[in-house]
């Protein structure tokens, strides 16, 4: 449970999108609007304020964000219930929790916006996009979108691009019945806003939290997580070992992504205990738990990703654990 409870917690910290193949192979009208949204997502100077629905939650956040002196900045702000920030400032993105400290975390996964960064990529095949008509978003006149998948592995997405600015401004995480499983929607936006460095600034009082990497000569580096299937078109990504506190075992966090959607696994050794083994679900985002016995040892795996329950849970049922000195 204690590994749930951490795998939800940095995936919510980092809070965790084609019509024919044929058709993919040259640039769409669609394709181009995505390309305009990474330009702006990127460059432009903006503030604004946005409703989170993850689940049955919903909250208000707040975003800064601007280019300084070539670096990006960007400031994430929940205005309900604790006080949680996540701050990006160029490569560096961290997590500033109410009991102050902070946590680093990867730039892939660094809020509810980071959506928006992953699909301003080039979208992977397994995806169709298609321009699904206009909206409106904030007061804004916008252009609505469709991200479909080609199979049943992953999610789709809705999106609304904003028409003057192409910021996109509301996007929803879906099902295959089309129920939108997380909602972001700008409620406010303010473009050309006057930032500077010092609106992104990290608390002097901030301390840095006891979830460090091992040390390279730590035996666990000696391990490796495995995946026996894979749904079409996800790959891994670094694996990472992480210890919380000098009396608990480490946690190894395994990355696998399509381009778009993302989960990891986490592995944790056990004595020769019961452990907790289940699915949870908040939102998009579910978490399997189960109980793996290797030569190396005993282990919890927890699968923890923005894909369906029937992807992950075969997944974990292929997942190995590796000891390279066995």
């Amino acid at each position: 449970m204690m590994l749930r409870v951490l795998a939800f917690s940095l995936t919510l910290c980092s809070p965790v999108m084609a019509l024919s193949e044929v058709a993919l192979a040259n640039t769409s009208p669609a394709q181009d609007q995505l390309q305009s949204m990474a330009q702006a997502n990127r460059s432009l100077n903006y503030t604004g304020r946005f409703l989170y629905q993850f689940g049955a939650e919903v909250s208000t956040m707040e975003v800064s964000h601007a280019v300084i002196g070539g670096r990006e900045f960007q400031r994430l702000t929940h205005l309900d219930g604790r006080l949680v920030e996540v701050l990006r400032r160029g490569d560096e993105v961290v997590c500033l929790h109410p009991n102050g400290t902070l946590t680093r975390i990867n730039r892939k996964h660094s809020g509810p916006l980071a959506l928006g960064d992953r699909i301003a990529r080039d979208v992977p095949a397994q995806y169709n996009i298609l321009v699904d008509g206009d909206g409106r978003v904030a007061g804004r006149a916008t252009t609505r979108m469709r991200v479909a998948p080609l199979d049943t592995y992953r999610y789709g997405y809705r999106l609304w691009l904003d028409n003057d600015s192409s910021l996109l401004l509301k996007s929803e995480i879906v099902d295959g019945s089309g129920v939108a499983l997380e909602r972001v929607e700008f409620v406010s936006l303010t473009l050309a806003a006057p930032l500077t460095e010092q609106d992104f600034s990290i608390p002097e009082t901030v301390k840095e939290s006891d979830l460090k990497p091992l040390e390279d000569s730590h035996p666990s580096h000696r391990l490796s997580v495995e995946a026996q299937w894979m749904p079409p078109g996800f790959t891994s990504v670094d694996q990472d070992w992480r210890q919380s506190g000098s009396d608990r075992e480490p946690v190894a966090a395994q990355g696998y992504s399509d381009g778009l959607a993302a989960f990891t696994v986490f592995v944790e050794a056990v004595d020769g205990g019961s452990v907790e083994e289940g699915v949870s679900r908040v939102g998009p985002t579910v978490a399997v738990s189960r109980r793996l016995t290797a030569p190396s040892g005993a282990y919890l795996v927890t699968l923890v990703g923005e894909v369906p329950q029937s992807t992950a849970e075969r997944v974990i049922e292929g997942i190995r654990v590796r000891d390279s000195q066995l």
